[in-house]
């Protein structure tokens, strides 16, 4: 009798293991799932984006920030990648006013999370100032800008997609104030640092080359704005995705 109960000690004891193994694999599981449906939403609210359905991907956008907001909380610096998609979603569908408070939200959390120097911080800063830019804080949006580029550089490289595009925020800033020597000369910057990154005949570059443009023909420079505008046309008519 005694044996026949010592023998079923180790069982229980195995049973009992690998009902905690199902249930780690079931959570594990589980979160992978939600991890999956999170990126899903995402990418199909872009997808909506880029198809011209943005009544379509702004709920898609609001589902995802909803139900992540239920499942890790409203301050989860995991939120701020998500904050800077909306609000860049906003900012390309002209609705600057609804961009503005969701940026901020994001910078909110990075400074109370990272601080300010952080370089998620700093690529938040970035998004605003472009955001600041759309709605006429031009002063604000090159601050912004400045103080983003240091810590971008020394966080990813000078060569790097971040610093590319925050100098192209810096230059628009620079634009909307009518300086237009300094943002001519910061666009540059920011076109041969693109051109480093994807090479000289890539998509990635119109928006740079369209800026350059604008500033060119306000300070009168015929030639040159004639010269960007065809490099431009030549790219689009043969595009090389690369970057």
């Amino acid at each position: 009798m005694n044996s026949s109960i010592n023998d079923q000690k180790p069982l229980a004891k195995r049973r009992r293991k690998r009902i905690v193994i199902l249930e780690i694999i079931t959570v594990i599981v589980l979160l992978a799932s939600i991890e999956v449906y999170f990126d899903l939403l995402d990418r199909l609210a872009i997808v909506f984006h880029h198809l011209g359905y943005d009544r379509a991907a702004e709920t898609l956008f609001r589902q995802g920030l909803f139900v992540q907001e239920r499942v890790r909380g409203k301050d989860n610096p995991e939120l701020i990648g998500l904050l800077n998609g909306i609000a860049y979603f906003y900012y390309e569908s002209d609705q600057g006013e609804k961009a503005l408070p969701v940026i901020e939200r994001s910078e909110a959390i990075c400074d109370v999370k990272f601080g300010p120097k952080d370089p998620r911080c700093a690529w938040t800063a970035s998004y605003k100032s472009l955001i600041d830019d759309d709605i006429g804080n031009f002063v604000e949006a090159e601050r912004l800008a400045r103080e983003s580029l240091p810590i971008l550089e020394t966080a990813y490289g000078k060569q790097s997609y971040a610093v590319a595009t925050t100098l192209n925020r810096l230059g628009l800033a620079l634009e909307g104030q009518s300086r237009f020597p300094e943002a001519e000369s910061t666009f540059l910057q920011a076109l041969a640092t693109r051109e480093a990154l994807y090479g000289p005949n890539s998509e990635s570059l119109l928006p740079v080359l369209n800026n350059l443009t604008r500033v060119y023909t306000e300070e009168r420079k015929d030639r040159e704005a004639a010269a960007t505008r065809r490099r431009a046309a030549d790219i689009s008519a043969n595009p090389n995705p690369r970057g």
